[in-house]
């Protein structure tokens, strides 16, 4: 098990890596682009290229923001559970449902892919191929799914999933 958990923290990692480079690939297009708009100069399907960009930097920040346990959730009932042991029973059966969600999401976005990918759809202006794009959001939602899965699989056990939140009792 801890050699899977090594793998998983590797792979989001690395996802994580990618994450970040879509995000700053992002930023520098939108500083090109006004820069050269603010000299009258612009570039067709700086649009499009955006929207493209923002499909890897927000489907992988996911991913990787389950893995480091950033993500968003609601404690608010779960922060009156004084059994640390219940609390964290509570927190693997709803990760495991919101895994669920996920997948249908994760689903629908494969379907999706090899529909379009089918047709050879490409981006408007630019004709760019969305078809990676498409497939990196499906790689992503997979990682996120596997990480949820696995979360919850830790703490049905009743492990910590190094989350600060769950374990600020047992100090």
């Amino acid at each position: 098990m801890q050699a899977f958990e090594r793998i998983l923290r590797a792979v989001s990692g690395i996802a994580g890596i990618a994450g970040v480079a879509a995000i700053l690939a992002l930023m520098l297009l939108t500083v090109t682009t006004v820069i050269f708009r603010a000299a009258h100069i612009a570039f067709p399907g700086t649009y499009v290229l955006a929207e493209l960009l923002l499909i890897p930097a927000v489907s992988i920040s996911i991913a990787y923001a389950a893995m480091a346990n950033e993500h968003t959730r609601v404690e608010l009932f779960v922060d009156t559970i004084k059994n640390l042991r219940l609390r964290r029973a509570l927190h693997g059966v709803m990760l495991a449902l919101g895994s669920i969600f996920w997948m249908a999401i994760t689903w629908a976005t494969i379907r999706e892919a090899i529909r379009r990918g089918a047709q050879g759809e490409t981006s408007p202006i630019i004709n760019v191929p969305v078809s990676p794009f498409r497939w990196t959001m499906a790689g992503a939602l997979i990682l996120l799914c596997i990480i949820l899965l696995w979360q919850s699989v830790k703490l049905l056990r009743g492990q910590s999933i190094d989350d600060t939140s769950l374990d600020q009792e047992a100090k």
